[in-house]
């Protein structure tokens, strides 16, 4: 039974960390799609919580993604933008503020202040 029971726990923490990345890329996604269509000088900032078992981030050409160390190896959880994004996000767990900002012909996503 505790071997079920734990197997049950790992597994359910798996789904909740690969749920906080999906949250995350799609919030960036949408913050970068708004402010691409307002245009500069539109901004935001989001406050997401990246997963733990994140291992790098990547923000280029018009996608956002994340990879996740999973039981098989490592996974991509990505979003694609309507417009060009640039910039680069830390990868580590936890609280993260970014500053999404429209720029002339695309939309700059960094670590905010």
């Amino acid at each position: 039974l505790w071997f079920y029971v734990n197997g049950e726990v790992g597994r359910t923490r798996q789904e909740m960390q690969l749920a906080y990345a999906k949250v995350a890329v799609n919030k960036i996604r949408d913050a970068a799609d708004a402010v691409y269509i307002q245009g500069p000088p539109a901004r935001t900032y989001l406050e997401l919580n990246f997963p733990d078992n994140i291992r790098s981030t990547s923000v280029g050409s018009r996608e956002i993604s994340m990879k996740i160390a999973t039981p098989g190896g490592e996974g991509d959880v990505y979003a694609v933008t309507i417009g060009d994004v640039q910039g680069s996000l830390t990868a580590r767990a936890g609280l993260v503020r970014i500053l999404v900002k429209a720029e002339e012909n695309y939309v700059n996503v960094t670590e905010g202040v």
